[in-house]
């Protein structure tokens, strides 16, 4: 397991400094950035970035948009903790940081995750452990990485809730969830219309798979579709829209109900 050996603090040149290897972030935001090295320039860095040396040069655990600012104000030097750790300490710092950030999208905790998984032989288990949360958790983001591209990238952009890419993702059909996923992005819904989308996808292919010559098809999340209601003299129910309107008084209407009762 990761091993942490003394740290020290150095001003070191921004230009021997490198980017963190390996997953970080799926993008960085240049406003944010930007917004950073304005304070940076107000106030001054409130936080050195910490490093490890790496082959007479050093690589950046945490602080990657401290860092980036600096270059965006072309500072020669920046504070530095220099700790010398091995591969995983550095990984497992690097996602703790990480998954600290109020912004992390769940696609980029998923592949904070993955990286513990797949490059330093984690199991579940332990990644839940480091980071704090529970394996159940673990295994729910890393099965967002096995959803199709187009539902990652919108659960990223935080076009559409986790919950409702994990119903789209339901429908075997790629067109389809296409469709679906279109809709979503534009209107927004929720979890149980998205639910509901599955239940017309599925459903349709039942009537394909059972109607002569075909039949069914993708029913429009805006199509009409018909509300029932008991009516007031049987109870039997009745399509919104087609009843009958007739002028009675309680009396009359109690006789009707009476006589159709055989009463």
């Amino acid at each position: 397991m990761g091993r942490a050996l003394k740290a020290k603090i150095e001003e070191i040149r921004v230009d021997l400094i490198d980017e963190p290897a390996g997953v970080n972030r799926l993008e960085i935001d240049p406003e944010a950035v930007q917004d950073l090295a304005d304070n940076i320039e107000a106030v001054g860095l409130l936080q050195p970035i910490i490093v490890r040396p790496v082959d007479k040069r050093f690589e950046i655990i945490a602080g990657h948009r401290r860092y980036l600012a600096h270059k965006l104000l072309k500072r020669t030097r920046i504070t530095c903790i220099v700790r010398e750790v091995d591969d995983l300490s550095c990984a497992l710092a690097r996602a703790s940081e990480n998954r600290g950030r109020v912004d992390l999208s769940p696609i980029e905790e998923a592949c904070v995750y993955s990286n513990l998984c797949d490059n330093y032989g984690l199991t579940i288990d332990e990644v839940g452990k480091h980071m704090g949360t529970t394996p159940g958790i673990v295994r729910r983001r890393l099965d967002l990485l096995k959803m199709p591209p187009q539902l990652q990238k919108a659960i990223h952009q935080k076009k559409i809730s986790y919950g409702v890419a994990e119903e789209l993702w339901r429908i075997t059909d790629i067109g389809v969830v296409d469709y679906y996923l279109g809709f979503a992005i534009d209107h927004g819904v929720t979890v149980a219309v998205a639910r509901g989308w599955v239940k017309d996808f599925r459903d349709s292919k039942r009537r394909q798979e059972t109607d002569v010559g075909g039949g069914g098809g993708v029913t429009s999340p805006y199509e009409s579709r018909p509300v029932y209601v008991a009516c007031d003299v049987c109870l039997g129910s009745m399509e919104l829209g087609s009843e009958e309107v007739i002028r009675a008084c309680p009396g009359c209407v109690k006789l009707i109900r009476d006589a159709m009762k055989g009463e």
